[in-house]
């Protein structure tokens, strides 16, 4: 067997392989033993039918497509191995010259992308600084707020609804033909008055109206809202109210902090266990932002010719990964792409730049990694295991572990995150 390389644009390079006569004779030889042992022919045993008949039976497309198989998928290795190329998918495979007498060489091409040549920028001039994490008394206030209101209690009023109410209504939008509009209507809606929860004018409109009242408004939906079917467009709704709320004044004390909580403690220890989430909230929140920068940065000097095969991959992870946060959100793939108005080309065409980007980040960031010698300890990796660990319930721990186990692919995965974290670490200034 001969195998000549040839490089191509795009990361991609093209294996001509020359598998002689006599190797292609083998092959088609152990083909027919093959097709021998599937056919079944009366007055022959399986396996045991003479190679006329075989051929006579099966017919030389079948045949042939046999030996290729037989042919193509250990050549390939042999030509891959011989010229060291690092394959990253499928090959495309061309026949260029069949055996069509004795002596002929069967002859092919394979056209395969590989692992794209990475060239780094100066990526030590890359500085970022990391913001300085301080709850402020106002943060702090408005969170604790928040909490109290969360779970602060209800009372009905037979007053007309004032800003701050809780108004609870049935209603349904219709079009300019008086036509009810899918996904305009619900039953027992609670509405906070203000709390600009509503499209805009709804909570507005709701403002004086009593138990029982029925009330039919007009709102015209901004041009840039969410739902695109319903931008800029005027519906009428027709609202009927169930009741109308007002929230009792709720103070922080001892017991509200046990409704919150389910735990008797003290208010100040509250307070101080809240400082503590919210302010490790916000110092991941300016990591996350910090390693984003850093990314970007990197990014930005990282040149490769990425193969298409790749970004295809690429954005199947992205789709995957939407996909999943869908699910969450309790609907279909189907229903999701609906509610967008797009069609999976569309999803695949609007996020081939964010794949190349994510990949351009990969290959720049394990560069960087070879480059500067980034090295992460098994002891460092189990610490973070168990910290993961540790933040499940007792009983689901023993699973997280046994899925973190050494050499399997979430340790080697979670090893790799904690090298990219230790190397974006080294670009930041306090």
């Amino acid at each position: 067997m001969k195998a000549e390389i040839k490089q191509l644009p795009k990361s991609q390079v093209e294996l001509t392989v020359t598998v002689p006569y006599a190797d292609y004779i083998r092959a088609e030889k152990s083909a027919l033993e093959k097709i021998s042992k599937e056919l079944k022919i009366d007055g022959f045993r399986s396996g045991h039918i003479p190679e006329e008949v075989v051929r006579e039976k099966a017919g030389q497309t079948t045949i042939q497509s046999v030996t290729l198989e037989e042919i193509i998928p250990v050549s390939y290795a042999s030509a891959v191995k011989e010229h060291n190329v690092q394959v990253i998918a499928q090959p495309k495979v061309e026949i260029k010259s069949h055996v069509q007498k004795e002596g002929d060489d069967f002859v092919y091409a394979a056209i395969v992308s590989v692992m794209p040549e990475v060239q780094l920028g100066n990526y030590k001039k890359i500085k970022v600084k990391r913001p300085k994490v301080k709850v402020t008394d106002k943060e702090l206030n408005e969170t604790l707020d928040m909490i109290v209101n969360r779970f602060a209690e209800w009372k009905n009023v037979e007053r007309p609804a004032k800003t701050g109410d809780r108004v609870e209504v049935d209603f349904e939008g219709f079009d300019k033909d008086g036509k009810a509009i899918s996904n305009t209507a619900s039953k027992n809606h609670p509405v906070i008055l203000g709390s600009k929860s509503m499209v805009p004018g709804f909570e507005e409109a709701l403002v004086g109206v009593k138990t029982g009242d029925e009330k039919e408004f007009d709102i015209d939906f901004p041009k840039e809202y969410h739902a695109k079917e319903m931008q800029g467009k005027k519906v009428t709704f027709k609202v009927k109210v169930g009741r109308v709320e007002e929230k009792l004044t709720q103070e922080l004390n001892e017991a509200m902090v046990e409704k919150a909580t389910g735990q008797k403690q003290s208010v100040d220890d509250f307070k101080k266990r809240v400082a503590e989430d919210l302010e490790r909230e916000i110092a991941q929140r300016a990591q996350a932002d910090v390693d984003n920068k850093v990314v970007q940065e990197i990014i930005k000097i990282t040149k490769a010719e990425l193969p298409e095969s790749l970004i295809e991959d690429e954005i199947g992870l992205l789709k995957e990964e939407r996909k999943q946060a869908v699910t969450r959100q309790g609907l279909t793939w189907e229903q999701y792409l609906q509610h967008i108005k797009k069609t999976d080309e569309d999803f695949a065409k609007d996020h081939h730049k964010p794949a190349e980007e994510r990949l351009l980040a990969r290959l720049g960031v394990n560069q960087i990694i070879k480059a500067e010698k980034v090295e992460v300890s098994a002891d460092e990796v189990e610490k973070r295991i168990q910290e993961i660990a540790a933040a499940y319930p007792e009983e689901q721990r023993k699973k997280v572990l046994e899925y973190y186990k050494k050499d399997s692919e979430a340790y080697r995965q979670l090893k790799n995150n904690l090298s990219a974290d230790k190397l974006i670490n080294m670009f930041v200034e306090e």
